[in-house]
């Protein structure tokens, strides 16, 4: 991502004549230090992940890296946030004229996906970067309680985090009760592959917390020691979960040509009718601490659906 060094100095010329910001903070990220206005009002954010941080403290961003499809910022976070955001594109490839138009004192992005464009990003406002894609959950609550300092919010942020933490506390020790010894595994389909998502992922380290076993340990040879893994039927077979969770992001889906052949029959969650299907957005791409509540919901729903709940 390139932007000319004149466009950046109209914008840096425009920003002069508002209100110099009161500097107060400077937040430790992957990237280094920034030091950030003292309560940031022009807030933009490039992962979904961090629009469920800012609903979860009631703050509105100007601009979202909504992959130019609002529907995919969810009722959970538009009751909140509401909906006069700005798109700045998607979340691989944001635009940095549209970010820069917005006059934003402050930007939140991923590593993984913009750590090139960082310096540019830094020219245009402050710039925190944190792993929402490389982390797993326990990952995503530490990154609240950065997102709540970088905001000047960092008490209300402690205490979403703790209320948090009690919630999922609850919906553990619901699906405790049969989530000993079994093994579930979470992966996203759509028409040409299936990813399973390993032990490392935010979702399947939430399935841990949750008493979920996995059959995805790295072993010699093995790939597992990254997040998302694509996965051939006779790879799932040697995984083998007792519960087979499945995002779909298109019907029918790769898997479904699956159906009917032996390997796929056999598998214990098929042969026992646990292949679950959950919205793949929510589970796959949203990874924040609303996110993993609707997930701990929507687990409970089909341990129930198992007949395994009371």
């Amino acid at each position: 991502m390139q932007i000319r060094r004149t466009f950046l100095t109209t914008f840096a010329s425009l920003a002069l004549g508002a209100a110099m910001p009161s500097w107060a903070d400077s937040i430790t990220h992957e990237m280094g230090v920034t030091d950030v206005p003292d309560t940031p009002e022009r807030i933009v954010v490039l992962e979904f992940s961090y629009v469920d941080a800012l609903a979860s403290l009631g703050v509105a961003p100007v601009g979202i890296a909504d992959d130019n499809n609002r529907d995919r910022i969810i009722p959970a976070y538009t009751d909140v946030i509401g909906d006069e955001w700005v798109s700045v594109g998607t979340r691989k490839t944001p635009s940095l004229e549209v970010i820069a138009s917005l006059q934003p004192d402050l930007i939140i992005v991923d590593l993984t996906r913009h750590e090139a464009a960082y310096d540019t990003l830094s020219e245009i406002a402050p710039t925190i970067v944190l792993d929402s894609l490389g982390g797993d959950y326990f990952a995503a609550l530490e990154q609240m309680e950065v997102i709540g300092a970088a905001l000047g919010r960092a008490d209300e942020a402690a205490v979403r985090v703790a209320t948090h933490k009690a919630v999922m506390d609850d919906y553990a020790a619901q699906i405790a009760e049969v989530s000993d010894g079994v093994v579930a595994q979470f992966g996203v389909t759509n028409a040409t592959g299936l990813w399973l998502h390993s032990p490392m992922s935010y979702n399947g380290s939430l399935l841990e917390m949750f008493g979920f076993s996995s059959t995805m340990t790295p072993g010699e040879g093995e790939v597992y020691e990254t997040n998302y893994v694509p996965t051939t039927l006779e790879q799932l077979s040697v995984v083998d979960p007792d519960i087979l969770i499945l995002g779909k992001y298109a019907d029918p889906a790769f898997t479904d040509g699956w159906v009917g052949e032996p390997l796929y029959e056999n598998l214990k969650s098929v042969s026992n009718g646990a292949v679950h299907t959950v919205t793949a957005h929510n589970w796959s791409r949203l990874r924040g601490l609303l996110a993993a509540e609707l997930m701990a919901q929507d687990l409970i729903a089909i341990m129930s659906q198992a007949g395994a709940t009371n």
